[in-house]
């Protein structure tokens, strides 16, 4: 049976010491032993070459990565199952990361058995991020959703019911989301009463006789556009 292929991309940050080195060792010292074979290289293979190896392992040592990444490991990650390692707690972005489609980031503090689980995982086709980042990255996700579902919405909206004012398309999203008068009002800082005047002004311009009519219609408009 052929045996998986890593390619480890060493830093090139000029730092003193043997800190590097020991860490270095003790990685690839662990990929080894995960029955893969491994070329180290400060140099990123031609892009043919680098189609041979299954994994691709990005030093971290050295680099203040802060909120983003580097854009070679950006570009890289969206060909190849690209891993970080040596990384810095605090100053890598793991949620940056992961939206980047890096599938794994492993940090110089982590155990061996950790850094051991954590490349099982990735093996398996799993990705290696703390849960924290995890969720972070759904809720971010599916907060941009909202977002975009919402002007979806809206942009449909005005397309069927153009006398509809931008105020009464935002609460039609705020009613179709379920949200009461009163929770209308405070988000948008305006009374109730002014939140039941609008909806007598949308229900008549949309031909509703009432909330579900209303959220019905503009979503089978919506449904039928799309």
């Amino acid at each position: 049976m052929t045996k998986l292929r890593a390619f480890i991309l060493t830093s090139t940050v000029d730092i003193t010491g043997d800190s590097h080195l020991t860490l270095l060792n003790r990685f690839t010292g662990l990929i080894k032993a995960c029955d893969i074979n491994i070329e180290i290289g400060n140099k990123i293979p031609d892009k043919s070459q680098l189609l041979s190896y299954q994994f691709l392992l990005i030093d971290l040592f050295g680099y203040q990565v802060g909120k983003g990444l580097p854009t070679n490991i950006t570009a890289l990650a969206a060909n190849n199952t690209t891993i970080l390692f040596n990384a810095t707690d605090g100053i890598t972005c793991e949620k940056t990361a992961l939206l980047s489609n890096v599938k794994g980031v492993f940090y110089t503090k982590d155990r061996p058995d950790i850094i051991l689980k954590g490349f099982d995982a990735i093996m398996k086709e799993e990705s290696w991020f703390k849960r924290t980042t995890m969720n972070k990255a759904i809720n971010d996700l599916l907060r941009n959703n909202k977002i975009q579902q919402t002007k979806l919405l809206n942009d449909n909206t005005d397309m069927i019911f153009p006398t509809l004012t931008k105020r009464e398309r935002t609460i039609i999203g705020l009613v179709s989301r379920g949200a009461q008068n009163k929770e209308i009002a405070d988000q948008l800082n305006i009374s109730p009463n002014t939140v039941k005047t609008h909806l007598y002004s949308i229900f008549r311009k949309t031909s509703s006789r009432n909330r579900i009519e209303l959220i019905s219609r503009t979503q089978r408009y919506t449904a039928t556009l799309n």
